[in-house]
């Protein structure tokens, strides 16, 4: 095997280790972030909410109040999941080669689901927290959606490739 070809297949098994590592730190915040105590999540969502609806409003009721909260949750629950279904589809691809890049996204697929349901289905044994299927669908919305721009990102580079 010619050096070249050696560099290569170092340089993909390290970007494949990285994007593991970053994948892998991802998948930890999301478990820590969805196992705290009920108080200590409700209390900083509540902080970052009033400070939001003060810079909204001029002076914000409670109503407004537990509007921007719920709206803070709700777009948290998506953020999140959209950026763990973008980079679990990213890794997958990564891993996966040519036609077998199918494999990749489908397995990036069944690892959203899997933490979308599950995350929130352990949240009932955590302390003030409670199962809300309406979180777990939300959860996966937003795993489908980061991982349709991924494959999308793909397939658009790819025709900008074929184009130049």
């Amino acid at each position: 095997m010619d050096r070249k070809k050696k560099e290569k297949i170092l340089l993909q098994l390290g970007l494949i280790g990285v994007s593991l590592a970053a994948l892998s730190l991802l998948v930890y915040f999301v478990l820590v972030v969805s196992f705290q105590n009920g108080e200590a999540s409700i209390g900083v969502t509540m902080r970052f909410a009033r400070q939001l609806a003060g810079r909204i409003f001029e002076e914000p009721t409670e109503e407004q109040i537990k509007t921007t909260s719920w709206i803070i949750r709700y777009g948290a629950h998506l953020g999140l999941f959209f950026v763990v279904g973008f980079a679990t589809t990213y890794v997958g691809m990564v891993i996966f080669r040519r036609y077998y890049r199918i494999l990749g996204v489908i397995l990036a697929g069944l690892i959203c689901y899997v933490l979308a349901y599950y995350t929130e289905y352990y949240k009932q044994f955590v302390e003030g927290r409670h199962f809300h299927q309406s979180d777990a669908v939300l959860n996966w919305y937003g795993g489908v959606a980061g991982i349709v721009c991924m494959v999308g990102s793909y397939f658009l580079n790819r025709l900008l490739v074929k184009l130049s």
